[in-house]
């Protein structure tokens, strides 16, 4: 999720990012752990939590200290790399080694811009969908909340920011409980490729915000 409503949350209330994006892709996150409960390994996460952790605390730091642009531009990169990532064919496998490296990667990625799911979703794409779905959401559900925590130690997410993230949550949670009913009737190239599409235009308008191209931004 937080691919492609990161840059536009940024745009459009920058003072939600990237405490929103991180709040709502825990939320819905918990959805799909629950519902796909019957796949989850634990084992298969443990070296990626480790790895979340100091990822998180840097990341943290970093928020403390860039600009509004400078998030936005580390943003549209986040994306963009997210993008090429996908359409790539990686064939890396999940050994500890490798999760406990994009574990750090992720928490560094998710907790400065919200998007901390390419690294991981790139060891597990070979996996079956289910578990993928499976594990992917119990990571996020919790290391969630470990990112939330630093943010708001960091200063960086309030009482307030809270308030506007649950103002936020009827939509994203009814989406993710439809897609779960409708998951078997669409075709999963075309939502790849229209994601894709998507995420490219939200980067460029993180890019641009940041870099000022445009007036309106």
């Amino acid at each position: 999720m937080g691919v492609l409503v990161g840059p536009f949350i940024l745009v459009l209330e920058p003072q939600l990012m990237p405490s929103a994006v991180i709040f709502l892709g825990m939320s819905m996150s918990l959805i799909v752990w629950y519902q796909y409960r019957a796949y989850f390994e634990p084992k298969m996460l443990l070296s990626a939590f480790i790895g979340r952790l100091p990822g998180t605390v840097l990341a943290a730091y970093i928020l403390m200290i860039v600009t509004a642009d400078q998030l936005a531009i580390m943003l549209g990169v986040t994306v963009l790399i997210a993008v090429v990532l996908s359409l790539g064919k990686w064939k890396l496998s999940p050994t500890p080694v490798n999760m406990l490296i994009a574990g750090f990667v992720s928490g560094v990625m998710g907790t400065a811009t919200g998007i901390g799911g390419p690294p991981l979703a790139i060891l597990l794409q070979n996996e079956e969908p289910e578990k993928i779905r499976a594990n992917l959401a119990a990571f996020f559900a919790i290391t969630g909340v470990i990112s939330l925590i630093a943010l708001h130690l960091s200063g960086n997410f309030s009482y307030q920011d809270f308030h506007n993230s649950v103002l936020l949550l009827p939509a994203p949670i009814m989406a993710t409980l439809l897609a779960y009913q409708v998951r078997h009737k669409i075709k999963k190239r075309l939502v790849h490729n229209s994601v894709l599409i998507l995420c490219s235009v939200s980067a460029f308008v993180s890019l641009s915000r940041g870099m000022h191209l445009f007036h309106f931004l």
